[in-house]
C-alpha cells in the first residue's frame, strides 16, 4: 500500500492507494496544527482499513509550493517513514496534483496556491503525463496571471469570492471555476500520480528531496 501525505497549506490530506485505486482518503482544515493532527489522523485512517503502519510499502508527499512550516511537517514525516523502513519515497508537486484533479481534454488548468501579500503560485497545465516533468511553478499576482491567459482556462485551488471576481472581471467567460466541493484538494490524486511513478520505477532520493518554496519569509516589524 502507498501512503500519500499533503500538508502544503492549511488543508491537510491523507490517502491510501493500492492496485485497486484509492482505498481511503481524508482532507480537513488543520490550520497550522499539522504536527499535532497528522499522525493521529493517520492512525485512525489505518484503523478503519484494519492495517498497521508496517503494511505501508511506499510513501508519497506533496512538495509544494505551499507554506514553509506545512511543507516541512509533511516532508519530515514522509522521510521518517521512508528511512525507518527503507521504503520508496516519491515527491509530487502540489500544483501538479491539483491540475490532475481538474484535467479535461482541450482545457488549460491554472492551479493556485496562495503565497501571501497578493501573490500566488501557479503553472500552466495542459494534458498531463505523470512520468514527464511538470511545468515549473512561478509566483505571480492575479492581474499578471490574467494578462497571460488568452484562451478559456479553469482556475482551481485557493479560490475564494475575491479571487473569482478578480479573474472574471479581467477574463470574462474565459475564466472557469469548479464548484466549492469539486475544488477541495483531494490527496487521492497525489496518491494516483505517485502510484503510476512507483510502478514505472521512478522514485526520489530521501536525502535530496526538498520542498518547493516560492513565497518570501515575512520579516518582523522593527
Amino acid at each position: 500500500m502507498l501512503l500519500a501525505l499533503d500538508t502544503s497549506t492549511a488543508l491537510t490530506g491523507l490517502a491510501c492507494y493500492d492496485a485497486r485505486g484509492v482505498v481511503a482518503e481524508c482532507a480537513w482544515l488543520s490550520g497550522r496544527d499539522h504536527t499535532a493532527q497528522l499522525l493521529p489522523q493517520l492512525t485512525l485512517l489505518l484503523r478503519h482499513l484494519g492495517l498497521a503502519r508496517r503494511e505501508i510499502a511506499a510513501v508519497a508527499v506533496a512538495i509544494g509550493p505551499g507554506s514553509w512550516s506545512g511543507l516541512r511537517v509533511g516532508l519530515s514525516t514522509a522521510k521518517g517513514f521512508a528511512l525507518a523502513a527503507s521504503l520508496p519515497l516519491l515527491g509530487v508537486g502540489t500544483l501538479e496534483s491539483l491540475a490532475a484533479q481538474h484535467a479535461r481534454p482541450g482545457l488549460t488548468v491554472y492551479p493556485l496556491i496562495r503565497l501571501g501579500r497578493g501573490r500566488y503560485a501557479t503553472a500552466e497545465f495542459g494534458p498531463l503525463d505523470p512520468l514527464r516533468p511538470s511545468p515549473t511553478p512561478r509566483s505571480t499576482t492575479l492581474d499578471e496571471l490574467a494578462l497571460s491567459v488568452g484562451a478559456p482556462a479553469l482556475f482551481c485551488g485557493d479560490i475564494d469570492g475575491e479571487v473569482q471576481e478578480t479573474l472574471t472581471s479581467a477574463l470574462g467567460e474565459r475564466a472557469r471555476f469548479p464548484t466549492p466541493a469539486a475544488n477541495l484538494r483531494r490527496p487521492g490524486f497525489l496518491a494516483e500520480i505517485a502510484w503510476r511513478r512507483l510502478q514505472a520505477g521512478h522514485t526520489d532520493d530521501a536525502a535530496a528531496l526538498e520542498p518547493i518554496y516560492l513565497g518570501q519569509p515575512v520579516k518582523p516589524l522593527s
